[in-house]
């Protein structure tokens, strides 16, 4: 049975409007004026609805959620300043950051390798912008951004990967590297938590918005037909061992009544990689399971979707707790072949 190593997918456009200055730069009413057109535009004629947010109200909780989403970037999560505004489209399909690091940054994610799907949507919403807006275009530059490296197609694509083989054989820093050969950067998520990585582009001028998506997408292929050849070695050199880092895994999920964010990646990875070598049965439990499971046990999803939002702070040991009964849930009839 084989699950997928490439579990997500990002995209994000960052536009910003001729003729006005970058936000770090502009005035207060000018960036409250922008706020305002962008909003009366979003409550136009478009093919779902926009839902706004009011920024100043959204607790921490519902930001973070929002950030554990992948509908807000962590950098605006954390920003302030006059002007800016959220939108999300549809339920949940895209969002809209207003003047953030740029005037405009549309942003969409999905699980899977959805790169092309994603970007077939958020090019149309970019449209849709453009027909009211001017974006600062330069022939030789293309979109111009207040962050230089984003000056091009303004494209940023993420992928995102589960490679724990890599990572535990030292293997990952390598990849790495020849990731970085190619323009693309590699960087852990969750603080390396399970071998889940994401690969990004470094650079977006003078390159074709299809031609990153396709440029990430051979190099991802790359890398996981490198975690599957490493997985199988694992497996066939050092059975004992494989088996009881599953079986730990897999006895953590059905028995603890406390787990971590970081440890319940880390099992998660090692069951997923159990049931691919057919060493765990788990009754009831998705092929794709993985990495849905590790975004709906991010502390605000937590809080949100079995605490009904209430929590003193993300760091609550209540956290951990819910945490652990969603996974002994899941996992009550799992079990390890013998």
């Amino acid at each position: 049975m084989t699950r997928p190593v490439v579990t997500a997918s990002a995209l994000g456009l960052s536009r910003n409007l001729s003729g006005k200055r970058f936000p770090h730069a502009e005035d207060r009413g000018a960036l409250e004026d922008l706020r305002a057109e962008v909003f009366e535009l979003l409550g136009g004629d478009w093919e779902r609805p926009w839902r706004v947010h009011d920024l100043e109200s959204l607790s921490m909780v519902e930001i973070d959620h929002l950030v554990e989403r992948g509908l807000m970037t962590p950098t605006f999560a954390e920003g302030s300043g006059p002007g800016r505004g959220f939108a999300v489209y549809g339920d949940g399909e895209a969002s809209l950051e207003i003047n953030g690091a740029d005037h405009l940054r549309i942003l969409g994610f999905r699980t899977g390798s959805r790169l092309t799907p994603l970007w077939t949507l958020l090019n149309q919403l970019d449209d849709g912008l453009e027909t009211v807006f001017s974006y600062a275009f330069d022939p030789h530059w293309g979109y111009l951004s207040a962050s230089p490296r984003q000056a091009g197609s303004g494209m940023r694509a993420y992928v995102t990967l589960q490679v724990p083989a890599l990572l535990l054989t030292g293997r990952l820093a390598g990849v790495a590297l020849e990731v970085a050969a190619h323009g693309l950067g590699l960087a852990a998520l969750w603080a390396g938590a399970g071998g889940v990585v994401q690969v990004s582009n470094m650079h977006s001028q003078g390159i074709p918005e299809s031609e990153i998506i396709q440029q990430i997408g051979e190099i991802c292929k790359g890398v996981s037909e490198r975690e599957r050849s490493v997985r199988k070695k694992l497996l066939r050199e050092n059975p004992v061992q494989a088996r009881d880092q599953i079986g730990r895994a897999l006895g953590t999920a059905k028995h603890a009544y406390s787990v971590s964010f970081h440890e319940a990646v880390n099992v998660l990875s090692a069951i997923q990689v159990g049931m691919e070598a057919d060493l765990i049965d788990a009754p009831g439990v998705e092929a794709d399971f993985a990495f849905g499971l590790m975004s709906r046990l991010q502390p605000a999803h937590i809080v949100v979707d079995y605490m009904d939002g209430k929590t003193g702070c993300l760091e609550s040991p209540e956290i951990d707790e819910h945490r652990a009964r969603v996974l002994r849930e899941i996992f009550v009839d799992s079990v390890v072949r013998s």
